[in-house]
Order: structure tokens, then sequence, then C-alpha cells
């Protein structure tokens, strides 16, 4: 039996946006057909704007115990990391997995259909395989001594296939970040990456990360040594971009997720789509104001030619795994991006730097994206306020 929803306003990414359109989808949740039709009679009324399903597309869902645990704020990356390395361990897994239980339960309830899920251990495998919101696993490997690489790649491939055995099947090899690893371990990834798997980096998110991956100096490596960490073995070391470096390193990330872009320059973005051409731009703005203070420049990415995905970090670094509230943070910060674009970038973007664009991110007959609904919100001229606010249909 079909239900059919009717809007005042429907973005479909797939299409103009459509006034007064109907959506009919089946008991499934699969589209059967979008319309416009003034006699039809036989629908429920959503007020305000209807979207497609969210995306995150950047999530640390097992650091959820962590929540309002890492202080002070605008600590900088080196304390950061430093907080991290102190908190990470002290939590029982019944509490682990009832924060990650609780946070699941709430990024469904306002809207986020998939999620792209950095992962260290087995531990979200029951949240995953029994939520009702897509998780892509990216089991993250790291190490920076280069004699460390093989076996800190086998052990990320039993991880891996550990989620996949599961069937959590869309899974795959995921790098740390540029100062975590050696060029042994990133050409190790990059070979298993050979069959098109979607990956992801944390990358040009601070100055400290910048300056330790050029001159093995500065905060990062005061914290690694803090830690017995083997500094003296990095050798992923660059003189110029290290963005450009790593896309150039991982030839076989398609897609590839880079994390953060806080240091990101409008020249590395140029140069860095000449290379891959599958390349998306995961913004996590709260987080970045959470542990730096700082932001991308979201002029740089105010653009359709860029592909722009929406993440949320985890919530050791941010006060929520909320899509919705990381778009109300992006346009407190830059209100000249447009309203459908946003929505671009919060939804198909992210099915696509996923692979899941098949199947959600439009409102097409054939796809099951989920309905949002968009409410305390001016559908003649959508802004994105702090007032208004997404929940699943």
């Amino acid at each position: 039996m079909s239900i059919f929803y009717k809007s005042e306003l429907i973005i479909t990414n797939d299409g103009p946006p459509l006034r007064e359109g109907i959506v009919e989808l089946n008991e499934d949740g699969l589209i059967i057909s979008v319309f416009q039709d003034d006699n039809f009679q036989d629908y429920q009324f959503v007020e305000g704007i209807l979207i497609p399903g969210l995306v995150n597309a950047h999530c640390h869902l097992e650091l959820s115990h962590l929540e309002n645990k890492i202080t002070p704020r605008h600590n900088g990356m080196a304390g950061f990391i430093d907080q991290i390395f102190s908190w990470r361990d002290k939590s029982n897994v019944q509490e682990c997995t009832n924060a990650m239980l609780l946070q699941d339960k709430k990024m469904f309830e306002e809207g986020v259909v998939a999620v792209g899920d950095i992962s260290n251990s087995s531990i979200s495998i029951d949240v995953k395989k029994n939520s009702p919101i897509h998780y892509h696993t990216f089991v993250e490997v790291m190490g920076m001594s280069p004699a460390s690489a093989q076996s800190r790649f086998d052990n990320g491939v039993h991880l891996l296939n550990e989620f996949i055995e599961n069937s959590l099947t869309n899974s795959s090899l995921a790098l740390h970040a540029p100062y975590s690893i050696s060029r042994k371990l990133v050409e190790l990834v990059n070979a298993h990456l050979k069959n098109n798997s979607t990956t992801s980096i944390h990358i040009n998110e601070s100055n400290d990360e910048l300056v330790f991956c050029k001159s093995k100096s500065g905060p990062l490596k005061e914290v690694f040594e803090k830690y017995n960490l083997p500094v003296q073995d990095f050798d992923n070391l660059t003189i110029e971009s290290v963005l450009i470096d790593f896309v150039n390193q991982l030839t076989n990330a398609l897609p590839f997720i880079l994390v953060h872009n806080v240091k990101t320059t409008p020249e590395e973005i140029s140069a860095t789509n000449r290379i891959n051409k599958n390349l998306f731009w995961c913004l996590c703005v709260n987080a970045n104001q959470y542990i730096t203070g700082e932001t991308p420049d979201l002029n740089v990415f105010n653009n359709d030619s860029i592909n722009v995905v929406i993440g949320t970090d985890s919530l050791a670094s941010n006060y929520q795994l909320s899509v919705w509230e990381e778009l109300k943070t992006i346009s407190q910060l830059n209100n000249q991006i447009p309203f459908e674009r946003l929505i671009k970038w919060a939804t198909i973007n992210g099915a696509r730097s996923l692979q899941l664009d098949n199947s959600i991110g439009k409102i097409k007959p054939g796809y099951a994206p989920g309905l949002v609904q968009v409410a305390n919100i001016n559908f003649e001229n959508p802004i994105v306020t702090s007032n208004s606010t997404a929940r699943k249909i």
C-alpha cells in the first residue's frame, strides 16, 4: 500500500525543486513516483521542506562515550591528541556500547540515513548490524615507523575482515592522518584499495600537523615523544603541500574523502582535482571550532564544481553528531552559500562519497533515500537558521 506525502517545497536532487510536490512511497520506503497534481487529495501534508535523508560522511561513533570529556576547548591539535590518549581506554565496553546506541538513535531520528564511520576496534559491530542507518566502516590504520608498517597493515586487514564477516560488507581501509603514517604503510593501503574502494584521511586539520609533516617538530612531536611514539622513524615528510603529496601517494583512492581541510587552499584543490577526479572535501566545522577555534575558508568551497560533504567527527570533538547542526554553523559562518547547495553537500554528495548514490541521496523513483522534514523555515526563500529543524518523516 502506498503512502503519499505533500510539501510546500521538495528538494529532489533530481531536477529543480518542486512546489507543492507529492512523493509516493511503498511500505518499505521505496519511492514509487514524484509528481504535482492539484486535484490529488489522498496525501499527508508535511509543513516546510522535504529533502532526502542526510549523510554524515565522517564520524567516530566508537568515541561517543567521550562526550564532554575533552577540556579545555580550543586547546589545539596537540592538546586534543594528548587528551584522547589519556581518556580513550578509561571506559568499559557497556558504557561505550550504550553511548553508541544513543547516538545512533539520535542520528536516525534527525534524518541521517548513512554514515561514513571510522573504526579502530570491533566494538561498534553489533550497533551497526542492528541499526536502520547504512554504515560504511572505515577501518583506520596508523603507524609512523616503516618497520611496523606490515604488522599495522595486517592488523587492519584482520579487523576489516571481522566487519565483513559480520555482514557489514560496506567496509574498507582508511589511513589516519599524514602525521601518523609511514610511506610504507601508505603503499600497502594503496595497493589494498585497487578495486575502487572508498577511503578517507584526516588532512590539513591544523598548523601543528603541517609543521610536523614538514620538519618533524612542534607541539605534535612533543606529544608523541610523551607517549614514546617512534618520532625519529617517521619518514612521510614533504617539503611543499602535504595534501598534494598524499593525493599523489594514494592513487587507488576512489572515492577519496579528505576530512577537515582547515588549511586547504584553492591552489591545492585545483591541483589535486586534476590528479584525482573523485575527491570529496569533508567539512566538520563544529569539531574544528571545538579543537582549535579555526574553521575552513568556506568561500573556497562555495562552488558546485567542488564535491563537498558534511561530517561531524566525534563526541570527543563535538557537542552532537548532528549533520543539521553542521549546516547551521556553516550558514552562520558564511550566509552566501545557497540553500540547495548546502542540501546537496549533506545528501547526494555524501551518498556519492560512500558509493551509495544508486539508492539514497535523491527523491527519485527507485530510490529509498528516507525523507526529512525541514521545519521553521521560509520555503519561499529557504535559509538555514538557528531556529530551523530537521527530523525523519
